[in-house]
């Protein structure tokens, strides 16, 4: 028995060591970007590009991209897309996954046949993009969130959700009287909680990092979202010097590229950081709900 234990704790401590040092390495690239936001020009060119540990802080990276007009404007955008977008995409979504699972629906089979084409196949960017043009969606916040109103996935999911939900609950409440829109809104979504919140996180963060259909849809910098403005950032080289007012001469005042990248990096994390850990009770318990029958 002791020999026994003995091995037991060998191993816990191997796993425990393991584990330990997948997490710290995991974090040297959180600490790396946050590190390298909070220094100035001059300490970035004395001591490279890689800097764990800044030796003189400074916030003086947030302060130039809070001072202009794009970098907020494009914070307010992301903001209100992920809202609306992840609001409109969970009512449609779970509206759709209702329809679908009810059995004696006439032509349920033909609906969830169309589901299941759109999820493995699309029509491609330039008709999609011919459609968005044509519907006068073009330079609006509805470019960034109608294309992408149900995701045919998730509505998959809904529905196995709800058809995993006993069938006496359902008959009780059509015995009190209750119809399909009181069925859905009284039954249904109170005891589907789980899985719309795993969903909608998908969607949230799904939305919040999207660029790519920005610099299709929209011309406006005014209405771009954060991840754009990040993507032009990175990819501008001349980045650091447009920040850097001309009358700033000492280094210490001074932004370099690197650190405003960081910055935007930082900032654009942070919020999706904020939110998880409000609906991480319901993420696993949803995710196996809705996809485990029985």
């Amino acid at each position: 028995m002791r020999a026994i234990r003995n091995k037991e704790r060998v191993y816990q401590g191997f796993a425990y060591t393991v584990l330990t040092v997948v997490t710290l390495a995991s974090l040297i690239p959180l600490i790396y970007v946050v590190s390298m936001s909070l220094v100035n020009e001059k300490e970035w060119i004395e001591r490279g590009g890689f800097i764990l540990l800044p030796h003189s802080p400074t916030l003086l990276a947030y302060e130039r991209l809070f001072k202009g007009d794009i970098f907020p404007h494009a914070l307010i955008v992301s903001v209100i897309r992920t809202i609306l977008g992840t609001a409109l995409m969970l009512t449609m979504t779970t509206i759709a996954g209702y329809i679908v699972s009810r059995r004696a629906l006439p032509g349920r089979r033909a609906m969830l046949f169309a589901v299941l084409i759109t999820v493995l196949f699309n029509g491609g960017l330039i008709p999609t993009y011919l459609v968005v043009r044509d519907t006068h969606l073009l330079d609006s916040i509805w470019a960034l969130v109608i294309p992408g109103l149900i995701d045919s996935w998730s509505v998959l999911v809904i529905k196995q959700f709800f058809e995993n939900i006993p069938s006496e609950l359902e008959e009780s409440a059509q015995m009190d009287g209750a119809g399909e829109i009181v069925l859905m809104i009284r039954l249904m979504l109170p005891m589907s909680k789980p899985v719309i919140a795993a969903i909608g996180l998908f969607t949230a963060v799904f939305h919040w990092n999207s660029w790519f259909d920005a610099l299709i849809y929209i011309k406006d910098p005014h209405l771009q979202p954060l991840q754009l403005i990040m993507r032009n950032m990175f990819a501008n080289v001349n980045i650091g010097s447009q920040m850097n007012p001309s009358s700033v001469l000492n280094p210490t005042q001074r932004v370099s590229m690197e650190s405003l990248k960081m910055a935007v990096a930082v900032v654009g994390t942070i919020p999706i950081l904020c939110v998880y850990p409000f609906i991480q009770k319901h993420f696993t318990k949803g995710m196996f709900l809705g996809a485990v029958k029985g």
